[in-house]
């Protein structure tokens, strides 16, 4: 049994193992064709030729319409996203705008700033030179009062010597 069962597998898959298309017969593209066709049409049994692509055909009409709305479904949302990436585009250059301008408005600050900050070191300058001559000044006019206070003292001191000696004379 086992020899007749291997027989008539071989005999089934004989057809399988035949090259499908000889490439010498221009016409054994078509023969092939529908060999392997009428072989795989012999396996489904009870189905008429014309019922089978009537199935295949309302099939593929199906997917066909499946496929066209997904399509479509696509091409509205491939819209939608070039809209919204146009919207948010123009909000970028917007906000890019106000961006630029806010730091042109913040750069004239600064140099303005800067401008003060100058002058406040000058004048600052300025006034330490002042501050510097008015103590040198002060020094100045404090060393001259101090040499005029020892001349009066020495002075007044002289004179009380001179008329404590004319005292001790005229006793």
């Amino acid at each position: 049994m086992t020899e007749k069962n291997a027989e008539k597998t071989e005999q089934a898959l004989a057809p399988e193992r035949q090259p499908a298309l000889p490439a010498e017969k221009p016409g054994g593209i078509v023969q092939a064709t529908k060999d392997f066709f009428g072989n795989a049409l012999s396996t489904v049994k009870g189905k008429d030729l014309n019922v089978l692509v009537e199935d295949f055909t309302s099939e593929m009409t199906m997917v066909a319409e499946g496929l066209s709305e997904d399509q479509a479904r696509l091409h509205e949302l491939c819209q939608s996203v070039a809209a919204q990436q146009t919207v948010d585009r123009e909000e970028l250059d917007q906000a890019l705008e106000k961006m630029s301008d806010t730091v042109a408005t913040a750069n004239e600050r600064i140099g303005t700033l800067e401008t003060g900050v100058q002058k406040l070191q000058k004048s600052i300058e300025q006034m330490e030179k002042k501050a510097e001559e008015k103590k040198k000044h002060k020094l100045d006019t404090l060393s001259s009062l101090i040499r005029q206070l020892t001349i009066l003292v020495g002075v007044a001191g002289g004179a009380w010597i001179i008329v404590t000696i004319l005292n001790l004379f005229r006793r």
